[in-house]
């Protein structure tokens, strides 16, 4: 009997039995945001860890087949969540140990847990492996869905390096580099400006609303009029959170940046660009870091001690988790980027490949 296949719940259960597989096949396109209908969730592992995928989902032993097609050796199987074929070989002599190695880690359940997903390289390589072109026919790419942003959304803690990655990666992909932030510093700038009243929610919302912001060849535009620098000034930046906490100001910024992910392409980033601001962005990255790697990154920036830098960074992390408005959460389908240890241009090649292969640009 065919049951419905519940995809992200059986990925879900896998990882939180601590299951050492990685999902392949069209269950890996629809994982990465695809328009696909896979017929059941396919996972590689190695032969020894079958038992332990067995147990997991709870497959009875009536319920379970091995199947020998060519090279390819897999357990078909079926449990309440839908039908699972596991396999422990595939043809083109792919290894799962190669398949992990380039997979695309992808956050469930609120980005509580994350599940290994194979490449877009290794989908190909399995279908050419058993005579097959390319993709499904009927795949359609994360950035060709109908009403899809021409987005990059990158989130991430302060200190994992967002700003610096995202302009290289607007770079690579000739998309405009957008920091939601600096929309929230030019609000604060055309109040202090104006001498306007700061602890009035209809100033704020009126100046907020009729200012124009705009963002060009890397500049950062306050009614047609270059403020790079200003924004970035003492004054400003300790007035603006503040004047971020006002709702009327956050819903007025979000839909500014809606409008404009609706024409141009665009990489942006914040504290919830892929879960408040464009939650069906074809491609969400949460980039992160080891503490002590963020915190040597802004010492060399500040020139303030390491360890002050990492007591002041968790605070941020506490503080920026919390917020009533605007907290930094993490998108469930995000691909979690670790840039510790890493160069510039290892990290921003690997997120412009992931656009381009979601056809972001």
């Amino acid at each position: 009997m065919s049951r419905e296949l519940d995809l992200r719940g059986l990925v879900s259960r896998l990882v939180r039995a601590d299951c050492d597989f990685v999902v392949i096949g069209s269950s890996a396109l629809a994982m990465q945001g695809w328009d696909v209908s896979p017929a059941d969730l396919d996972v590689m592992t190695e032969p020894t860890a079958v038992g332990t995928v067995v147990d997991a989902l709870g497959i009875p032993d009536e319920e379970a087949e091995w199947v020998v097609d060519g090279e390819a050796r897999r357990l078909e199987c079926m449990t309440a969540m839908g039908p699972v074929d596991i396999y422990v070989a595939v043809s083109g002599g792919l290894t799962h140990e190669a398949v992990a190695r380039e997979a695309v880690p992808i956050l469930l359940e609120s980005g509580q847990v994350s599940a290994r997903v194979g490449s877009l390289e290794h989908v190909r390589d399995m279908r050419a492996a058993v005579g097959r072109s390319g993709l499904p026919t009927e795949a359609v790419a994360p950035g060709a869905k109908h009403g899809v942003p021409h987005v990059v959304a990158i989130d991430g803690p302060a200190g994992a390096g967002k700003s610096t990655i995202s302009r290289a990666v607007a770079s690579r992909l000739g998309l405009t580099y957008l920091n939601t932030g600096a929309m929230y510093r030019c609000v604060t700038l055309a109040l202090l400006e104006r001498k306007a009243d700061t602890d009035d929610p209809r100033v704020v919302e009126e100046i907020a609303r009729t200012i124009e912001i705009d963002f060009r060849d890397g500049r950062v535009l306050l009614d047609d009029r270059d403020v790079s620098d200003a924004i970035r000034d003492e004054d400003v930046t300790r007035a603006t959170p503040h004047i971020a906490a006002y709702p009327e100001v956050r819903k007025a910024m979000i839909e500014r940046q809606r409008d404009l992910f609706s024409g141009a392409g665009y990489v942006a980033e914040g504290r919830d660009t892929g879960t408040v601001v464009a939650p069906n962005a074809p491609l969400k990255v949460y980039l992160t870091a080891s503490p002590e790697e963020r915190a040597r990154r802004r010492s060399l920036e500040t020139g303030a001690g390491v360890i002050h830098v990492h007591a002041a960074l968790a605070l941020r992390d506490q503080q920026d988790s919390t917020r009533e408005l605007g907290a930094l959460r993490i998108a469930e389908d995000a691909v979690v980027v670790d840039t510790t240890g890493r160069t510039i241009d290892d990290v921003a090649d690997e997120i412009a490949e992931l656009a381009r292969e979601r056809g972001i640009a």
